[in-house]
């Protein structure tokens, strides 16, 4: 299969991840070694580039599976964001494919039953290869998709078009699994036991599949979501409905203990305040998601009240010692959040090492930090 390089670096930049970050981990435990391109620490105005201004190409870590030597560097650069170095190169940790694999989905009344028996898996130590859930909110968009028309979905694999014929799913909280191991009796017993503990929160419909066309079909509410959230508002207004660029995504991640209270509040957030979107989740490390699609021409008030969705749920997460995201990063918009996290030693120390590498403040500035913004610190 082809690498997307463009997105490896994009993952790369926010230390983000995805679904099989609950097997594999994220970007960060996947990165052994990385080149960058270091900000110059001095400007000159001369136009023939000297040693002393010339831009220094660093190599970070090593091509070994492990090391202790030193300071972990590829940890440093990997989501930061562009803020310390521009990353030119990187050596990834390869995962061998499974030989078998087998998904599977089961329905619940309750979006809170449906997250406690996820963390219940993880505590039982089942090992799942993807953990997703899904609220009402979501399925009832994967359902409207599909009443847009888009039923069919066309998905390549090498040379070979599957075409996946969908239908809709019953409107209730789903949890989307995957296992895989080297044997099909080991994988078969691991989705006995999610099943069971599934069983045990009143999961019920629970279904599998091992065949590739099928396991597409099974997971694709989950698969095609992302645009289905925005199709929820598609066809509102006179501009078109909504886009992608006018579509807020939310991003926090929680201890799994908290995990069900806080997904939960979420949803009833979105609900009380009467803004369109669903919420969902990689349950099985914690990390979930609001997609928000919006107008152009939405009121001040709308856009208000899902702004403060998000204040909600970012404000919960940290309350429980979570985080304000857990793989899209900081960008602009969550850098207020970082005092809150870590304290004004913490910030210190960020800054320390921002104005090392890069004190002329060359790379993204107000990124993360907002080096202007920020006086008095320890340091």
């Amino acid at each position: 299969q082809t690498l997307n390089f463009g997105l490896t670096f994009l993952y790369l930049a926010c230390g983000a991840s995805g679904t099989a970050a609950v097997k594999y981990g994220t970007m960060r435990e996947n990165v052994l070694a990385l080149r960058a391109v270091m900000p110059p620490t001095i400007v000159s105005s001369d136009i023939e580039i000297s040693e002393r201004n010339r831009p220094l190409v660093v190599q970070f870590g090593t091509n070994a599976l492990k090391s202790s030597a030193g300071y972990d560097l590829p940890a440093l650069l990997t989501g930061s964001e562009g803020t310390l170095g521009i990353i030119t190169e990187v050596t990834l940790r390869l995962h061998p494919i499974p030989s078998n694999v087998v998904a599977a989905s089961c329905a619940f009344d309750d979006l809170h039953s449906a997250a406690e028996a996820v963390a219940m898996i993880r505590m039982m130590g089942v090992p799942v290869s993807r953990c997703e859930l899904l609220d009402e909110a979501s399925v009832r968009a994967f359902n409207h998709s599909l009443y847009l028309g888009h039923g069919d979905s066309n998905k390549a694999t090498g040379n070979q078009q599957q075409s996946l014929q969908l239908q809709p799913m019953e409107v209730k909280p789903m949890l989307f699994l995957e296992f895989a191991g080297h044997s099909e009796t080991s994988v078969m017993e691991d989705l006995a036991a999610a099943q069971s503990i599934c069983m045990d929160y009143d999961g019920r419909n629970f279904a599998f599949a091992s065949d590739e066309e099928t396991r597409q079909a099974l997971w694709a509410a989950r698969h095609r979501l992302y645009y289905s959230a925005i199709a929820l508002r598609s066809q509102d207004g006179d501009d078109g409905g909504a886009t992608s660029r006018s579509t807020l995504v939310t991003d926090a991640c929680v201890p799994l203990s908290c995990f069900a209270d806080v997904v939960t509040a979420t949803a009833n957030d979105v609900k009380e305040f009467g803004v369109i979107g669903p919420c969902f989740g990689h349950a099985g490390d914690g990390n979930f998601h609001c997609i928000l699609p919006m107008l152009e021409n939405d009121s001040v008030e709308y856009k208000e009240k899902v702004s403060q969705v998000n204040a909600n749920l970012i404000e919960r997460a940290m309350s429980v010692g979570g985080t304000c995201t857990g793989e899209h990063g900081v960008g602009y918009g969550k850098k207020k959040y970082l005092e809150c996290m870590y304290g004004t030693g913490g910030i210190a120390i960020m800054v320390a090492i921002k104005k090392a590498l890069d004190p002329w403040n060359m790379m993204n500035p107000g990124k993360i930090l907002d080096l202007k913004a920020i006086s008095n610190l320890p340091l």
